[in-house]
């Protein structure tokens, strides 16, 4: 079954995550806080509901599959997707020392993890996690979800001690490096970090779950019996409790950014609600619109390393450097559209016909951009890995 609600919704996260990034850039993001209201927080958990959506997906597409018997293409499919986003994460880091007159040195610290970007930071977390997936994947078919949940549990309910640790060495790009990893007391690098984001991707994984268990049904609050309908009330009243009892007002643009930068629990609870609320929503509007998967509004989901990588980029050259220069209204619109006619773009130049063709440009492209990064990884992996029966479809 092809879940086209979470399609759009992944679209829609990707969408604002764009917007959140180009109101930055424009020098609006205070400005957006104090105007646009309940938008700013749809807007702050877009990044969330992102990195749950792929651990939606992990479960209800490449679990399936690797149950299936399709482990070692799974698992090279997976890692040469996370090559991909390494490179595009590097060619943006490029881009931005570019336009920003960085160094050469600088650019290498950038592609191996060894500082923080203002944008691409999430093609670098969605890297890393690409690469463990397969791992997460095997523990899920043989032996379930609840050790990845247990762990998550765990790593969040350390928050005492991983808020209070600092970088790991006294060497340039430490901080960034260990806020990266495992977050810290590093409160002006934004997150969350590897160890706290893996908790985003399992609750994403347990949603898939839920839904594989419920053929045909893309909604998680609808449908008969009342567990998961209690579990999200139970969550939404947690979440609530939790803001009341330590102050935490989450329409203020600075709590959110706390809650973020902290890997506190509390940013995870609330990013997976959002979760919930957008696969219900967006599976809702989809249905109701019947939204196909060809359609513009899918095309987000469809480009999201394109987007990362060239939209962003674009915005690294545009971005104000003067940050108490004013906000630049027309920049935030212009930038947006124009991310957004370069994916619709690039997204109907997947679909032409002439990719498909027998001439050399069309072999040429297909060998570097689909099979190039695949080649690599089954080269690397030959040692280690049987050689595969061929592609499962649709990995």
């Amino acid at each position: 079954m092809r879940y086209l609600g979470i399609d759009l919704a992944r679209s829609v996260a990707i969408f604002f995550v764009i917007i959140g990034h180009a109101l930055t850039a424009a020098n609006l993001r205070t400005e957006a806080g104090a105007v646009l209201g309940s938008l700013s927080l749809f807007l702050a958990a877009s990044a969330p509901v992102f990195f749950c959506l792929f651990g939606t997906m992990l479960q209800l597409v490449y679990a399936r599959k690797f149950a299936a018997g399709h482990g070692v293409v799974i698992t090279q499919r997976l890692w040469s997707r996370a090559l991909q986003c390494w490179a595009l994460y590097a060619l943006s880091c490029a881009v931005m020392c570019v336009a920003w007159q960085l160094s050469f040195a600088y650019w290498v610290r950038c592609s191996i993890f060894f500082t923080d970007t203002y944008y691409t930071d999430i093609l670098r977390f969605y890297a890393v996690m690409l690469v463990l997936a397969p791992l997460m994947i095997l523990v899920s078919v043989r032996i379930g979800l609840w050790p990845l949940v247990l762990v998550a549990a765990a790593i969040h309910a350390a928050f005492p001690i991983f808020s209070t640790l600092g970088p790991m060495g006294t060497f340039t790009g430490a901080e960034n490096v260990s806020s990266f990893i495992y977050g810290g007391n590093m409160l002006n690098h934004s997150a969350p970090s590897v160890l706290h984001g893996f908790g985003f991707v399992v609750a994403g994984m347990v949603m898939g779950k839920v839904m594989a268990a419920r053929p045909g049904r893309e909604l998680l609050l609808s449908g008969p019996g009342w567990g998961v309908r209690g579990a999200f009330v139970a969550l939404v009243l947690v979440c609530a409790a939790w803001m009341w009892a330590g102050d935490y007002n989450v329409a203020l643009p600075e709590v959110r950014g706390y809650l973020r930068n902290a890997n506190h629990p509390l940013y995870l609870l609330t990013g997976v609600a959002a979760t919930v609320v957008f696969i219900d929503v967006f599976g809702w509007i989809r249905r109701m619109a019947n939204i196909a998967s060809d359609s513009i509004w899918m095309v987000f989901g469809r480009t999201s390393l394109f987007t990362f990588a060239f939209g962003n980029s674009l915005l690294y050259i545009v971005h104000i450097e003067d940050r108490s220069a004013p906000g630049n209204v027309a920049l935030l619109i212009s930038s947006v559209a124009a991310v957004m006619a370069m994916s619709l773009t690039y997204a109907l130049f997947r679909d032409a016909r002439m990719l498909k063709a027998d001439h050399w440009a069309a072999r040429l492209y297909r060998a570097i951009v689909d099979d190039g990064a695949m080649a690599v990884v089954r080269w690397v992996t030959a040692p280690v890995m049987p050689r595969s029966a061929g592609p499962a479809r649709g990995a």
